[in-house]
């Protein structure tokens, strides 16, 4: 009678501490027919994320009581159109994000691979989210390797009222007798969000893809969401020793039907160079349910005699010819999980 009143309590603190853990198995599979055109040369075929990035993760937290908890982070990108992953030779890897996470009264701490808070004024405030052929040009405009996420990071989120702030410093992990401290970065991102308003601003300083020479980066967004319609304005500038390139963005959704209208104008210049472009997209996306839409995009880019930007999309490039443009439309559909 005792062993077996034993086995019940055992059983018991381990049903509630599994209770109090949760592992979560979630992804999106996006795919699109997609063609792009420039320079006398043209393309057709499928590709991916054309809306939102494909891709599987697993996420999970644990309630360590007196309001703490502990969890991680594990996505990584799908080509969905080859049947792939994204790392090399088509492995599945966790590169879109990778991290273990503590989380309190006093905010969030995370380590590992997660977004730099320079991008996400970037994606938050471009009407395609920096995805399909109707994306923002902004992140990377100057060889920033951590333009869109950064390795060996350590960030810290707080969120207070409408008010949030996400720090980021990342270790290049350089030996100290090198001379080039690529991928070390910093970057903070402060945010207000309440109502109809959305305003973010963010700078970050990295080290550029070669060399010790520094990628400074500052960006401002802002949308107002007026319920016929939410306009929006990013801008934005990247520059280092030699080099400087700026952009701004309009943008605007408006809601029809069962979906939403997206169209975006954005411009980029670099200083003291031929080398500008513009670029205008349009596109539609139709809700079949909460989880999965239907969309179509129509981009084109306008570059100036010293530009070659292309209208591409994963897995399908495009192409461009100097003081020529670049276009592209994709129809495709996304579902979420």
């Amino acid at each position: 009678m005792k062993k077996s009143l034993v086995a019940l309590a055992a059983l018991a603190v381990v049903g509630a501490a599994s209770a109090q853990s949760t592992v979560t198995l979630f992804g999106i599979v996006d795919a699109s027919y997609a063609h792009t055109s420039g320079g006398g040369i043209s393309r057709d075929g499928i590709t991916n994320s054309g809306l939102n990035s494909s891709r599987l993760g697993f996420k999970g937290s644990e309630d360590l009581g007196g309001g703490m908890k502990a969890g991680f982070h594990l996505e990584g990108q799908l080509n969905n159109d080859t049947g792939t992953g994204a790392a090399t030779g088509g492995g599945l890897n966790f590169a879109r994000k990778s991290y273990v996470t503590l989380t309190g009264g006093f905010g969030e701490i995370r380590i590992g691979r997660e977004y730099s808070p320079t991008f996400w004024n970037t994606t938050i405030y471009d009407p395609f989210g920096t995805n399909g052929i109707g994306q923002s040009n902004a992140p990377a405009m100057i060889g920033n390797v951590s333009s869109v996420r950064s390795d060996n990071s350590v960030s810290y989120l707080m969120a207070a009222g409408g008010v949030s702030v996400h720090a980021m410093y990342a270790f290049g992990e350089k030996a100290s007798n090198v001379d080039d401290n690529t991928g070390d970065y910093m970057g903070i991102r402060v945010a207000y969000a309440a109502g109809p308003l959305d305003v973010g601003a963010a700078i970050g300083n990295a080290k550029g893809a070669t060399g010790p020479a520094d990628v400074r980066s500052t960006n401002f967004g802002i949308s107002y969401d007026l319920g016929m319609a939410k306009p929006m304005l990013q801008l934005g500038q990247e520059k280092n020793d030699t080099k400087k390139v700026t952009n701004w963005l309009l943008g605007m959704t408006m809601p029809m039907g069962q979906g939403e209208i997206r169209a975006a104008y954005s411009h980029y210049d670099t200083k003291n160079s031929n080398a500008d472009w513009s670029k205008i997209a349009v596109g539609y996306g139709y809700n079949l349910s909460k989880r999965t839409q239907l969309y179509g995009t129509l981009a084109k880019v306008s570059n100036s005699a010293g530009s070659a930007v292309t209208v591409s999309n994963n897995g399908l490039a495009g192409s461009a010819a100097l003081d020529g443009s670049s276009s592209g439309y994709e129809f495709g559909i996304r579902h979420s999980f």
